[in-house]
């Protein structure tokens, strides 16, 4: 089974290499990978860089497809980019600066070859940079035993970072329509609101199959204290997603919760001209530490799986 591994980058140029000699190394067989890159109109170097190691390697793969965007169109429509120009039935998905471990792709087709109803499978990634940690953590890990519509409604008020890890169906990609062109700087969340929504469950791949890069990147950056695109889209997305059947006081009190440090997040940015101060990152840590997030997940977690319960059976 030939498989797409889709490369979406900007200004990758310091870890492009890693990404790319990471596919070379995959122990699938890179002469059944079809390897698409798309670049998002980067400034520095990425585009030569990536040119000059398919020069060497090209020709091991089963296909190559380079696009260079020469207008920046932001994540969301690059990855649409990316994804419509697969020919392969699954498409596992990487940022220029993130690592596949060697087997991903091998774990990846294993899982669905003995898991024929998944669509839209994830799985653990190990950080590294900035953070040292491995994800989902087990609490979150219950999420994916969870029916679609479970997931669905969950994914409103307590989503986490999955997107790295991402091996879809590319008909799943075509019957939801891609990502939501709607938000620029966000392609993931909506994404999976998309696929739960349309009856597609996300299922789970207990290994750890990508090396999650947490220093400077486009939602990361040691000089500036937010990105405000990515926050403005993260309220649009909290405010256009609505939950079908909860009206829990606890529930809407996370929302509202979540809502206010989105908007704080954005006054202190306002406040410091978004540069990452050591007053700005000390309020932003003041804020963190006040938030009732921590106890009110734990409570609002119960509270939700109750509420499902007696909704589903009624």
């Amino acid at each position: 089974m030939n498989i797409s591994i889709a490369v979406i980058t900007y200004n990758s140029s310091d870890t492009i290499i890693e990404t790319l000699n990471s596919i070379l190394n995959q122990d699938y067989g890179v002469q059944n990978i079809e390897l698409i890159i798309s670049d998002d109109a980067s400034k520095d170097n990425t585009v030569r860089i990536i040119e000059e190691w398919l020069d060497v390697n090209e020709e091991s793969f089963f296909k190559v497809d380079f696009i260079k965007n020469l207008v920046n169109m932001g994540v969301t429509e690059n990855c649409n980019t990316v994804w419509k120009s697969s020919n392969s039935e699954w498409i596992k998905t990487i940022a220029g600066d993130d690592i596949l471990e060697t087997y991903c792709i091998n774990a990846n087709i294993k899982y669905i070859n003995t898991h024929p109803e998944c669509k839209v499978l994830f799985s653990k990634m190990r950080w590294f940079g900035n953070i040292d940690k491995v994800t989902p953590s087990p609490h979150d890990i219950n999420f994916f035993k969870k029916d679609s519509a479970e997931q669905n409604n969950l994914l409103k008020v307590f989503s986490f970072n999955i997107a790295p890890t991402s091996f879809i169906n590319r008909n799943a990609l075509i019957d939801v329509g891609y990502a939501d062109k709607r938000y620029k700087t966000i392609e993931d969340l909506p994404l999976w609101l998309k696929f739960t929504d349309s009856g597609y469950k996300l299922y789970f791949l207990n290994s750890i199959t990508v090396n999650y890069r947490t220093s400077e990147s486009i939602s990361m950056s040691e000089y500036r204290y937010a990105n405000i695109d990515l926050i403005n889209n993260l309220i649009a997305i909290n405010k256009n997603h609505v939950i079908s059947f909860i009206n829990h006081p606890i529930i809407q009190l996370l929302r509202i919760e979540q809502l206010l440090s989105l908007y704080l997040t954005v006054l202190i940015s306002f406040i410091f001209k978004n540069k990452k101060t050591k007053t700005a990152i000390l309020l932003g840590r003041v804020m963190w530490i006040f938030r009732p997030i921590h106890f009110i997940r734990k409570v609002a977690v119960e509270i939700y799986n109750s509420i499902y319960l007696y909704w589903k059976k009624s």
